[in-house]
C-alpha cells in the first residue's frame, strides 16, 4: 500500500511540530524512493558510487531537518527541489575532500619560475601601477588597494571615514574610472600590457 503524499506546508509542519509528527514526516521523507533515486543517480554521475549516494540521502536529511526546524527555508522553491539543492551541495563538498592531490615534481617548480623578462616587465608593469593610483589622489589608492584585498563597503567606509558603504561603493567606482582614465590616456601603459 502505498503511502499518501505530503504537501510542502504539511511536510513543514509535521517537521516543525511535535517529535511524533517530526518522526512520521522524516519516515515519509526517507522512504521518497523518488527523491533518494535522484540523489543516488547525481552521486553516481558525479564520480560517486551506490554508497556515496546512500550516505548523501542520509546526510541530506539530517541537514533538511534541522534547516527546516530552525527555519532556514525560505520558501522559495518546492521541498523537494530544496532538499537535492542541499543533497548537491553536500556531495560536491564531500567529492572537493576527495579529490587526490598531485604530487609536484621538480618539473612543476621550473614551469612555475617566471623568465627573466617576465619578471622585468612584470615589475615595470607594478611599479607604473603604482605611480598610476598616485596620479589617482591618497585617498584614491587607499580605497583601490582596500577593494583589491576583498574588503566590505562597510570596512572600506570605515578605513577612509565615509559615512556609509554606498558612499564608499561610488567613491570605489569613481576611483577606478580615474585610473582607467589616466592609463588609457597614456601610450606608455598600453604598450606594456601588449
Amino acid at each position: 500500500m502505498k503511502e499518501h503524499q505530503w504537501a510542502d506546508e504539511a511536510l513543514i509542519s509535521a517537521i516543525t511540530g511535535t517529535s511524533e509528527s517530526r518522526e512520521k514526516a522524516l519516515q515519509y521523507v526517507f522512504h521518497q524512493t523518488e527523491w533518494k533515486e535522484v540523489v543516488l543517480r547525481f552521486v553516481q554521475q558525479y564520480g560517486g558510487n551506490e554508497q556515496d549516494g546512500e550516505d548523501i540521502f542520509q546526510e541530506t536529511i539530517i541537514l533538511f531537518d534541522r534547516n527546516l526546524r530552525q527555519a532556514k527555508f525560505e520558501g522559495k522553491s518546492a521541498l523537494k527541489t530544496y532538499f537535492m539543492a542541499i543533497a548537491k551541495r553536500r556531495w560536491w563538498k564531500q567529492a572537493g575532500k576527495r579529490r587526490p592531490q598531485e604530487e609536484l615534481t621538480p618539473q612543476h617548480y621550473e614551469a612555475a619560475e617566471p623568465s627573466v623578462e617576465c619578471q622585468v616587465i612584470s615589475e615595470e608593469q607594478a611599479s607604473y601601477l603604482a605611480q598610476a593610483m598616485e596620479q589617482a589622489g591618497s585617498r584614491c589608492k587607499e580605497i583601490l588597494k582596500l577593494y583589491q584585498l576583498d574588503y566590505s563597503m562597510e570596512e572600506i567606509a570605515r578605513a577612509v571615514a565615509l559615512s556609509s558603504a554606498a558612499m564608499a561603493k561610488k567613491e570605489a567606482y569613481r576611483c577606478r574610472q580615474r585610473l582607467r582614465q589616466f592609463l588609457e590616456n597614456n601610450p606608455h601603459w598600453k604598450a606594456l600590457i601588449k
